[in-house]
C-alpha cells in the first residue's frame, strides 16, 4: 500500500503541482527561512491558558520573553545558523507590540491548546502535523505571511479542510469549522469548512498520488515561476502528460 499523502504536500500542490514532482525526486531543497521558523515557534509558545484576561502589555512581555528564549534554543533544535536566528529576532522585535494588540482579544479562542499534533488516517490515505488543536477540539493552522483583507486565502482554507478531515476521522466527529492564525498581524480568522473543500482535498490527494508514481503534470498557466526554488530544473523538463490536470 502506498504511503499516505501529507497535508503539506497538498499545500505544495496548490502552489504548483510540479513542486510535488520535484520534491518526490529529491530535487527540491527545503528553504532555510529563519524568520518563518521563529514566528511559528513564537506562536507555538502560546499553549497554556492565562489565569485571567491578559492585557496587551502582559502579552507583549510574555512574547518578548519567549522570543529571547527561542533565540537561544532554535539553533540547538534545528540545523540553522545562529546568526540567521539572531537577525530574525532583531527584525521581529519591533512587531511584537502590534502582534500582542491583535492577539490579546482573541486568545480565548485558542487557549489552552495542544501544538504540533500528528494525525493519520489509513482510510483517508492522509497524514499531517496540525499546528494547533485549540480548545473544544478546533483545528488551527499558523501562517506567517500577510492576511487577506477578509477571510482566508484559498490555499489555507483547503489545507485546513484536510486537517479537519483527519481530525474528524480520529474523533469520529464532523468538524464544521477551524481557524487560521495570521501570526505577523496577530489575526485569528474563523473558517467554516464546506463539503466542497473536503472533496477537493480528496481529489488533490489522488492527483498527488499519480504524480508520486512518476507523472509530471503540466505547469499551470498562472504559476509564479520567477524566484521559484524549482525554476531551473523545471525549465529542463518536458511534460510527460498532456493536459494531465
Amino acid at each position: 500500500m502506498s504511503s499516505p499523502i501529507r497535508i503539506s504536500e497538498i499545500g505544495l500542490y496548490l502552489r504548483c503541482p510540479r513542486l510535488v514532482y520535484f520534491q518526490n525526486l529529491g530535487s527540491l531543497a527545503a528553504p532555510e527561512d529563519a524568520a518563518r521558523m521563529l514566528l511559528r515557534a513564537l506562536m507555538f509558545s502560546l499553549s497554556s491558558s492565562p489565569s485571567s484576561k491578559v492585557s496587551v502589555s502582559d502579552l507583549q512581555s510574555l512574547l518578548e520573553e519567549n522570543l529571547a528564549q527561542l533565540e537561544q534554543e532554535l539553533p540547538l533544535i534545528y540545523e540553522i545558523d545562529s546568526a540567521l536566528v539572531e537577525s530574525a529576532c532583531r527584525d521581529l522585535e519591533p512587531e511584537i507590540e502590534n502582534i500582542s494588540r491583535g492577539l490579546a482579544g482573541s486568545l480565548d479562542l485558542l487557549l489552552p491548546s495542544e501544538v504540533e499534533v500528528d494525525l493519520y488516517s489509513e482510510k483517508l490515505r492522509l497524514s499531517g502535523r496540525l499546528d494547533r488543536l485549540a480548545q473544544g477540539g478546533v483545528p488551527s493552522i499558523i501562517r506567517t505571511g500577510r492576511a487577506p483583507e477578509e477571510g482566508v486565502w484559498k490555499k489555507d482554507r483547503i489545507m485546513l479542510s484536510g486537517y479537519a478531515l483527519l481530525l474528524g476521522d480520529r474523533v469520529r466527529k464532523h468538524i464544521g469549522f477551524g481557524m487560521v492564525e495570521y501570526a505577523r498581524q496577530g489575526l485569528i480568522r474563523r473558517v467554516e469548512i464546506h463539503g466542497t473543500d473536503r472533496a477537493r482535498v480528496l481529489r488533490i490527494r489522488d492527483r498527488i498520488q499519480l504524480i508520486k508514481e512518476g507523472r509530471l503534470p503540466d505547469r499551470p498557466d498562472d504559476a509564479t515561476c520567477k524566484g521559484c526554488q524549482a525554476e531551473e530544473i523545471c525549465q529542463t523538463r518536458h511534460s510527460l502528460a498532456s493536459k494531465f490536470f
